[in-house]
């Protein structure tokens, strides 16, 4: 039986952690913290917002993958903009499936759209005025990459198709939606629309958008019709569990070494 009372951890803009070495953003060790932090507090199940991957590789994909494994909730992703580069959205659904979809959890519905592209096709748009009107009996809250709007003053770094963005505000007011997620910012806000609760989480370990922002995901609580959302900061250190795997590692590759050394003689 779907619990009454539990908890999602979100985070984006992760792109990256797939490697220690990919660039000198400390985006390896911010993903990996926010993994052990994540699976300490137990949630139902995790969410990333999209920017998942540098680009739309095979290879970032399937290291990336290896990384999410880790959690020991069920994760659900998001297409971001950098997923979706070169033959991404492919790649991406070979490995994740379809790229909108919707979930049920008891008295809660969780609805997951594309917008890499900053706008939604048609089908998609069909689609979301469907589930929309299906879940009209649930506790709606939405996921995507690029935010309906920039909440910061002056700010415009939101979906392209802004007709189509004001048309997804009123879609989701008309439908009484708790809350929407998503990422692209790279930092935390949050704003309110006619009731309708907006935050943005981009902060997994990509460059930060200000010197304001900060590291961090998202913990989003639920009771009945009531949630709270709280930003859990994350420092960019080496941890323990990052420190013991590399250490393995290293400890493995001299033993081969010696192994190879001693075979070869």
């Amino acid at each position: 039986m779907p619990p009454q009372d539990f908890s999602v951890a979100l985070f984006g803009d992760c792109q990256g952690a797939d490697n220690p070495l990919t660039s000198l953003r400390p985006t390896y060790l911010v993903f990996n913290n926010i993994i052990e932090q994540v699976n300490k507090t137990r949630p139902y199940f995790t969410a990333v917002l999209g920017d998942m991957v540098s680009s739309g590789r095979a290879y970032h994909y399937y290291r990336f993958r290896r990384q999410l494994s880790r959690l020991h909730s069920p994760g659900y992703v998001v297409l971001g903009n950098h997923d979706a580069k070169y033959n991404g959205r492919q790649i991406f659904k070979f490995i994740f499936g379809p790229a909108y979809y919707s979930l049920i959890i008891g008295a809660n519905a969780f609805i997951f759209l594309d917008n890499a592209e900053g706008s939604l096709d048609a089908a998609q748009l069909t689609w979301l005025e469907s589930q929309l009107r299906e879940s009209s009996s649930c506790h709606i809250y939405v996921f995507m990459h690029q935010p309906v709007f920039d909440p910061r003053p002056g700010g415009n770094y939101a979906m392209n198709d802004r007709e189509q963005a004001a048309r997804l505000q009123e879609l989701f007011r008309a439908a009484k939606v708790k809350a929407v997620f998503a990422s692209h910012l790279h930092g935390f806000y949050q704003a309110e629309d006619a009731g309708v609760k907006y935050y943005i989480t981009g902060g997994a370990g990509s460059t930060l958008t200000s010197p304001q922002d900060y590291y961090h995901y998202l913990r989003l609580d639920i009771s009945g019709p009531i949630f709270k959302v709280s930003a859990v900061k994350i420092q960019p250190h080496l941890s323990p569990a990052v420190i013991a795997r590399w250490s393995a590692a290293a400890l493995a590759l001299l033993a081969l070494a010696i192994l190879t050394f001693f075979a070869v003689r």
